[in-house]
């Protein structure tokens, strides 16, 4: 008996033993839990920093210039991997900053293409290129809508655009502060391309 006796109370030193190491536990883990935390969020704060500067990056619309397709108030991501890859196209929609304002990203769209002649005449685009001459379609235009010409780019008057030179233009062109006022756009203004629009969930579009 005193030896079973013995073998108990051993067996219950044992277990305080293992209790009192168990308790000091928690607090390791928490510990662990913590930094494996903070190296979570520093990772994703390092990953979305080189998104934003390298792959896309969100915008707010703001204004009315690019109705009827894209209004104000709603969420955009603007891709710059085209940019350094395969360039832009006539139509795309395009973030620039505007000649001489490196402080507000303007949404435009692209009209006419580095070394090409455009002349606005008569509510319409005509653009020469490679020697071939035709009058710009534009779907995305709302009806009964007159593109006229403004400072920069004279209702009637042909522009020749340099090798790294862009037209673009708000699709509401009423109201749309864009190449017919400031000019041509350089390649480097151009930010990046429109490529998701995620706000509204209604309007939710892949361009």
């Amino acid at each position: 008996m005193n030896s079973d006796n013995d073998s108990i109370n051993s067996l219950h030193g044992d277990n305080v033993t293992n209790s009192y190491d168990f308790s000091k536990k928690p607090s390791n883990d928490f510990a662990s839990f913590f930094s494996e935390t903070i190296e979570t969020i520093i990772t994703t704060v390092v990953i979305l920093l080189v998104l934003n500067f390298w792959v896309a990056f969100p915008e707010v619309v703001s204004g009315a210039s690019m109705e009827p397709g894209i209004t104000n108030g709603e969420r955009i991501y603007v891709e710059r991997l085209t940019k350094h890859f395969s360039g832009f196209s006539r139509g795309d929609i395009v973030v620039l900053n505007p000649p001489g304002n490196d402080r507000e990203d303007y949404i435009k769209r692209i009209i006419a293409l580095p070394g090409e002649i455009i002349n606005i005449s008569d509510c319409e685009i005509l653009i020469t290129s490679n020697a071939q001459k035709f009058k710009l379609d534009e779907p995305y235009l709302a009806d009964g809508v007159c593109t006229q010409g403004g400072n920069s780019i004279k209702e009637g008057r042909a522009l020749k655009l340099k090798d790294n030179e862009y037209v673009l233009l708000g699709d509401n062109r009423p109201r749309s502060v864009d190449s017919r006022v400031f000019g041509p756009v350089t390649y480097d203004r151009i930010k990046g391309k429109l490529f998701l629009r995620f706000w509204p969930p209604a309007k939710f579009t892949i361009y």
